[in-house]
Order: structure tokens, then sequence, then C-alpha cells
């Protein structure tokens, strides 16, 4: 087994392990009422990368300039 096989098999035994751990999380631990959720931060984070995707894609028809700019 060559090496690209190794950490393509090590990824995938992490990758499927992944959710055990979830058994392990502190849920004591709860700043907020909502924090208990099952998944809140992946959709936290999920939310939070497509704001900031629309907030460049907004910012950039501002900050955008003409085509012809460096030929002035």
């Amino acid at each position: 087994m060559n090496d690209r096989n190794k950490i393509f098999y090590t990824l995938l035994l992490l990758i499927n392990l992944a959710p055990y751990l979830y058994g392990f999380y502190d849920f004591d631990k709860v700043n907020f009422g909502i924090d208990n959720f099952i998944g809140f931060y992946a959709i936290f984070g999920f939310i939070a990368c497509l704001a900031l995707i629309i907030l460049a894609k907004l910012l950039a028809i501002f900050l955008k300039k003409g085509e012809t700019y460096y030929d002035e």
C-alpha cells in the first residue's frame, strides 16, 4: 500500500468516526438555550460563511473600478 492510499484510508476512518465523538460533548456548559440544539455550530458556521460571501459581493459592487481605469 502506497502513502497516498494510507492517507486516504486514514482520512476515511476519521470522517467515519467523527460523529461518535459527539457523544463526548459536554452539554452542561451551554451558554444560551439554542446552543444545545444538535448541529447548531455547523448551521451557525454555514450561515456566517454565506453572510461573509454576500458581504464581499456587495462590497465588490461599490469598490469595483471600470475596465479602462488604467488606460486613463
